[in-house]
């Protein structure tokens, strides 16, 4: 009889066109919409399943009930996973013997805090934008709240025995999340071609350089459990696709930088991005390169965004990332906080480079940096007279490294290559471009759409 009150219940809750969702907003996406009603479409069937599709998708307690499934999982205990070194679902390619870099040395605790900025520096103040899904437009508070990062468990590199467990393409242990990459020849290859085109093309106006952001595994896992994960060697492939550049492409060991903190916030918990700690170190090895100071962490205005679950948690669902929530830090640039971005429907908008996302939905606060992922945008720090200019080809990992930059060129644009239309060639010609950064995640080199949005796009 319980049984089906509660199945009657569920199927007159089912029933509720009107409370209906149309956006995950954990899962970032757009959600299944009602087919179109057709005579073929009834006949072959293809109606039917795009309205058991929509149905189950669009489900009014659908975030809920994943939520329960998970919790009741979790009740399972601690469950062993059979990991056979060197096998995989996903094989990786052999990655060719390559001299690696010398280790980052020690002075990466003690980078200079260059000069003070401005006394007056412009755009201090965050522009008159509101944060999406709000009406009211406030700026932060300048003290950070008194907030800490939950005591993290799990793999930090100590251990040679994997003992977490697999979620789809995710390895978790404790309470962090570890994406796993994967080497791929061909693509790595190609991807090296590209940049090597990219300074062909525009070395004689441009200075070329590469910042391969390393997913968190690399870093923070030993050698020894990622061949046991099945597992590429990050270190080795990022090593591999360098050696395959040209000379006067200037290559930048964020890798190191990272893996010379690797006790520190580097990376989130529940997302596969790295932090803003884990960007800035990876900021100094990029001034390393270019041959600048970098600025301190103490030069910049320190905020604090609480309560994250990135991506990690929204495609596996673990409680033990649900029970330890992220936090968001942010470095605002000195010089300025304004910037502009073009979206996808050509519509261009002010905004923050830092912007507040206190009020933000807990799997959004990664969008704080940079204006999220945009076809183009860019900033002007006035204080800056000298002309200079860059423009960083990015993903998502590129967002938290966009604003570290600010303070050392009067123009810098951001594109992302997965929806930038518009003609590379022109944009270096058109904004006087002095420096091309590529700066896509290790993952995204090896990966064929990427590598074809590059290839079109370096040739536009």
């Amino acid at each position: 009889v319980v049984f089906f009150i509660a199945l009657g219940v569920f199927f007159v809750i089912g029933l509720l066109f009107f409370c209906r969702p149309t956006v995950s907003e954990v899962e970032k996406r757009e959600l299944t919409e009602f087919p179109e009603v057709s005579l073929g479409g009834m006949l072959d069937g293809s109606f039917w399943h795009g309205v058991d599709l929509w149905y189950s998708d669009t489900y009014p307690l659908r975030e809920e009930l994943i939520e329960l499934g998970s919790l009741v999982k979790s009740l399972y205990g601690e469950r062993s996973t059979q990991f056979i070194p060197g096998q995989s679902d996903r094989p990786a390619d052999e990655i060719p013997d390559v001299t690696l870099p010398d280790p980052w040395g020690d002075d990466t605790d003690e980078i200079e805090p260059g000069t003070e900025p401005p006394e007056t520096a412009p755009g201090t103040e965050p522009p008159e934008t509101a944060a999406p899904g709000t009406d009211e437009t406030t700026a932060p508070d300048t003290e950070p709240p008194e907030t800490q990062p939950p005591e993290t468990t799990g793999q930090q590199g100590g251990n040679d025995t994997p003992t977490g467990e697999m979620s789809g393409s995710i390895y978790i242990e404790g309470n962090r999340a570890f994406g796993l990459y994967y080497f791929n020849r061909k693509n790595s290859e190609r991807y090296a071609e590209i940049v090597n085109r990219a300074y062909e093309r525009f070395g004689g106006d441009a200075d070329v350089y590469c910042v391969i952001p390393p997913l968190n595994s690399g870093v923070l896992l030993s050698q020894a459990v990622t061949e046991k994960l099945g597992a590429s060697d990050q270190q080795r492939a990022i090593a591999y696709m360098y050696s395959l550049m040209s000379k006067n492409v200037r290559t930048v060991d964020a890798f190191g930088a990272l893996s010379a903190h690797k006790n520190d916030y580097i990376y989130f918990r529940t997302d596969h991005h790295w932090t803003a700690l884990g960007a800035y170190y990876a900021y100094t090895a990029f001034a390393k390169a270019k041959g600048v100071t970098a600025h301190g962490l103490d030069m910049f205005e320190h905020r604090e965004y609480p309560g994250f679950l990135g991506t990690s948690y929204s495609s596996s669902r673990s409680q033990a990332l649900k029970n330890s929530p992220d936090t968001v830090e942010a470095f605002v640039p000195f010089g300025t906080n304004k910037m502009k971005m073009t979206q996808a429907d050509g519509s261009e908008i002010a905004w923050n480079i830092v912007n507040d996302v206190s009020a933000y939905n807990e799997s959004s606060k990664y969008s704080c940096f940079a204006g999220g992922d945009q076809p183009f945008a860019y900033a002007h720090n006035e204080s800056i007279k000298d002309g200079s200019a860059c423009v960083v080809i990015k993903d998502s990992f590129g967002n938290a490294f966009v604003p570290f930059l600010i303070d050392h060129y009067e123009y810098v644009y951001w594109i992302d290559y997965r929806y930038y239309k518009g003609s590379f060639s022109s944009l270096i010609k058109d904004y006087g471009i002095d420096d091309i950064i590529f700066c896509p995640n290790v993952q995204s080199t090896g990966t064929d759409a990427v590598i074809n949005m590059l290839d079109k796009l370096i040739e536009s």
